[in-house]
């Protein structure tokens, strides 16, 4: 045999060389891109984990009187799996009515009498379903979208800032453990808030820093010149989605409005609004004059909820609500009004360079009022779940004073300064995060613990008695009443065959009922020696025949009662 040429040997090496570096250089950059990946799994992962946790130290979703929302939005995705209309449009919490039927049909290989007939008899087993998948879909939201974000301007400094708040927020984190519109406002907002941060940051750095999916980072091509109006419009459509799941979303979309910062990008972000919302809001198209009529008396009416007379709110009450708010989120407040307040000193500051300024006070103040305005807003209705959107905001401050901390046109010492109050925000929304988190975990066991004995104690007493069950009872069945009540009474003839016994009280209408017809109190009285009534004693009116204060009290929990009326 001939011996290879030393030309044919040398061409092969170098061949084999450079196969191994290619094959290096591309498992190099799998593993930078596992651990740049990996490195924003962590908030989800805290996020998902926490919110399972205490979903199971709450306990059933029927317990009161955290029943309200999943109970509702169960009974109105089933209705649209059912092919129905929803009636429950408050909020109006489509997309989550939406998204609720889409997991129960996706989930369900029966027909859908049999998913009625099963839902009504194990709702809680289809809120979990329903709970999961939210949570899951809200998970990854966090997940890839501060990820994508931090890829685009390179810096995974800035996806951390906006997850941060996810855990910051106390309530955020309680209303994650139920199925309903506050989890859905989530994966939305911080859609949202990674939509402004790359709107903003074009004006505060090079242009290349920030391409995103453009070959060629250093030319102008038309592509490259898409950019922004496709943020613009994805703001848009991400904000009505926002707004049709909760209508306390509105300081994200003034936000995300100023964000835009150019007529081409409002129009844009118009355009894909106004397109989101005809085709959000598909499933109540015949029930828009009631929700807007709804919303103006919302927005004119000195009262919760548009009651009362046209005027602002008793001034008394208002700032209790403001107290209120700050008490019960102080961590969050703090690391929002400091954030931004220490990023405008920074931007306002003189200046080495003025030409090398990342970040400006004209930028920073407009979002400083847009979020005082409707922190001040949102306390004309004092709960503290309406603080959610807003909260998950807190991101943008973070990042603002991020890249305020950045400005090689600040003094050394100023951008010190400023690093140390960020350090420092993170680690107070850190220690609220622990420290919250398990205060309102150890409390939820213990007032699941004394609920679920108050109701065992009540099934067993009346077990050959009757019981009725009212606002807020703690029983099973009420949340059934209360979802279907929601539902516009559309599945009673079910829940009246699968409950037969069952008997509450309207604490509003001041009559019996069962699932489908309506007592008045007299035929009650006629009908029954003594009754059982469980709920909260101070929802429960004084009616003819049946005076509260008269009742015999057999067992309480809180401000729920167990008691016993004997007819006189």
């Amino acid at each position: 045999m001939k011996a290879l040429s030393p030309v044919v040997t040398l061409r092969h090496d170098q061949t084999s060389r450079e196969f191994n570096s290619g094959h290096r250089s591309r498992r190099r950059t799998v593993s930078r891109w596992l651990i740049f990946a990996g490195l924003f799994l962590v908030v989800p992962i805290l996020f998902i984990f926490t919110a399972l946790q205490l979903t199971k130290a709450r306990g059933p979703q029927w317990m009161p009187y955290t029943f309200e929302n999943p109970y509702a939005y169960l009974f109105n995705s089933l209705m649209i799996a059912d092919g129905r209309l929803p009636v429950y449009i408050d909020h109006p919490g489509t997309t989550t009515e939406v998204f609720g039927a889409v997991v129960l049909m996706a989930t369900n290989t029966r027909p859908t009498d049999d998913l009625v007939e099963a839902t009504l008899k194990n709702p809680e087993r289809q809120i979990r379903k329903l709970h999961l998948a939210l949570l899951i879909f809200a998970a990854l939201v966090i997940w890839l979208g501060p990820c994508l974000t931090a890829l685009a301007l390179r810096n995974w400094v800035v996806g951390i800032l906006i997850q941060a708040p996810v855990l910051f927020c106390k309530i955020l984190l309680y209303y994650a453990m139920l199925f309903g519109s506050e989890l859905m406002l989530i994966p939305f907002s911080i859609a949202a808030v990674c939509c402004c941060v790359l709107l903003l940051v074009p004006s505060a750095v090079h242009d290349k820093e920030i391409t995103f999916g453009v070959s060629d980072p250093g030319s102008l091509s038309p592509s490259y010149l898409l950019r922004i109006p496709f943020l613009a419009g994805m703001a848009g459509a991400v904000c009505a989605l926002g707004i049709v799941t909760k209508l306390t979303f509105f300081p994200v979309i003034l936000i995300s409005m100023f964000c835009c910062r150019t007529r081409r990008n409002l129009a844009t972000f118009a355009a894909t609004f106004v397109l989101g919302l005809l085709f959000a809001l598909i499933p109540i198209y015949p029930q828009l004059p009631k929700l807007f009529h709804w919303i103006s008396d919302l927005g004119i009416h000195s009262g919760q909820y548009g009651e009362g007379p046209v005027g602002l709110p008793d001034a008394g009450k208002y700032f209790s609500a403001l107290n209120d708010f700050v008490v019960s989120e102080s961590p969050l407040i703090i690391i929002t009004s400091v954030g931004l307040v220490a990023a405008l000193a920074l931007s306002l500051v003189p200046k080495k360079n003025s030409l090398a300024r990342a970040i400006s006070w004209k930028t920073i103040l407009p979002v400083f009022c847009i979020q005082l305005i409707s922190f001040l807003a949102i306390a004309k209705h004092p709960s503290d779940h309406y603080l959610i959107p807003l909260g998950t905001t807190a991101g943008l401050e973070l990042v603002l004073l991020f890249f305020a901390c950045k400005d090689p046109g600040t003094f050394a010492v100023c951008r010190v300064m400023g690093r140390l109050i960020l350090v420092g925000l993170l680690i107070l929304g850190s220690t609220a995060f622990l420290f919250g988190t398990r205060e309102t975990y150890l409390s939820l066991r213990r007032e699941t613990a004394d609920q679920l004995r108050l109701y065992k104690h009540a099934r067993a007493i009346t077990k050959n008695d009757v019981r009725v069950d009212y606002f807020f009872s703690d029983s099973p069945e009420f949340p059934l009443a209360y979802g279907n009540d929601f539902a516009g009474d559309v599945f009673s003839a079910i829940l009246e065959r699968l409950y037969p016994n069952a008997l509450f009280f309207d604490v509003f209408g001041g009559k019996f009922g069962t699932f489908a017809d309506s007592i008045e109190p007299a035929q009650v009285r006629k009908k029954y020696d003594h009754l059982y009534f469980l709920g909260a004693q101070n929802s429960l009116p004084k009616i003819e025949g049946f005076d509260p204060g008269t009742f015999e009290t057999i067992d309480q929990v809180g401000g729920y009662y167990l008691q016993k009326w004997t007819r006189k």
